[in-house]
């Protein structure tokens, strides 16, 4: 504490794995930055899966299966209940399974859950993607398990959705749990966890700007594309989030017209996503429920509760 207020959280140190590569990087990025700034492109776009606990499996196990040929993609979606459909959209090296708590909650409101795995993540093809990929496979799983009424997401997922709903895709409600308000905070995490010297980060920014255009940051950003939408939202996001800080929430639900933000505390990035109170806010809120926590504020304003 510091004259009565919190200190800021910083990010949660690189695990210990990539010690090698960081030296890499360091060491190299000083002597070849073009190389390594090629290299940490690639990286950029690999993802990682995760194993399925068993909790997990069970879930899925009562899931109805399908799967959807888009491109050049097997996209692996999951579908449970009836009703007005949630769809579900991870974040980067997530998967479905992530928002196993959801599910039964989701069922008991009445609702039906639609979730998939995105390109290259958990039981969809692939070893690398981009936003772009994602949102594209996006669409093809609404025009094939939709009509779809509301989204649920976490973390990348938000800026994911919101470039869909740029695209034309509608939503009547949207909850985004620990979500970005800028790419460029990404890149920043991306550049500590690896310890790209500045030069090799200034390179990589190039090649970014080089594949997608220079305005990339700005078309990308989730705090500007959440200008424009009218959804109603509920924004939620954890104090103590060391992989997406407390302050991106709270930028995204500033920009974002007539979103409630609530804030925890103690639980990170993923725990969040098994806690009782976000899982019941969060069916309330989706289930349009009359008594849902904050809807007596929420108005056309930002509310902090």
């Amino acid at each position: 504490m510091k004259n009565g207020t919190e200190t800021p959280l910083r990010r949660a140190p690189p695990p210990a794995g990539l010690a090698p590569l960081r030296f890499l990087f360091g060491t190299l990025g000083r002597i070849a930055p073009g190389t390594m700034a090629r290299f940490a492109y690639r990286i950029w776009f690999k993802t990682r899966r995760f194993p399925v606990s068993s909790e997990e499996r069970a879930v899925l196990a009562r899931a109805q299966r399908h799967t959807i040929l888009h491109k050049n993609f097997r996209i692996a979606a999951y579908s449970w209940g009836k009703g007005p459909a949630v769809l579900i959209v991870h974040g980067w090296h997530g998967s479905a399974v992530n928002f196993t708590a959801f599910v039964d909650p989701l069922l008991a409101a009445g609702l039906r859950v639609v979730a998939f795995d995105q390109p290259a993540h958990g039981a969809t093809t692939g070893r690398r993607t981009n936003i772009y990929e994602i949102v594209d496979a996006l669409h093809a799983v609404v025009r094939a398990m939709g009509p779809v009424r509301s989204v649920l997401t976490h973390s990348f997922g938000a800026a994911c959705v919101l470039l869909a709903m740029r695209g034309g895709l509608q939503f009547e409600r949207a909850v985004c749990i620990s979500p970005p308000a800028e790419v460029t905070s990404l890149l920043d995490a991306f550049a500590e966890t690896l310890n790209l010297p500045p030069r090799v980060l200034a390179r990589f920014r190039k090649r970014l700007e080089k594949r997608h255009g220079a305005d990339i940051w700005d078309k990308l950003s989730p705090a500007r594309m959440a200008k424009d939408v009218e959804v109603p939202a509920l924004i939620i996001h954890d104090r103590n989030d060391r992989a997406m800080l407390f302050e991106e929430g709270e930028a995204l639900a500033r920009a974002w017209k007539g979103a409630t933000f609530h804030a925890t505390k103690g639980l990170g990035h993923n725990r969040i996503l098994t806690d009782r109170d976000v899982v019941a806010r969060t069916v309330a809120f989706l289930a349009g429920s009359k008594n849902w926590p904050g809807k007596a504020t929420r108005q056309r304003r930002t509310v902090i509760d």
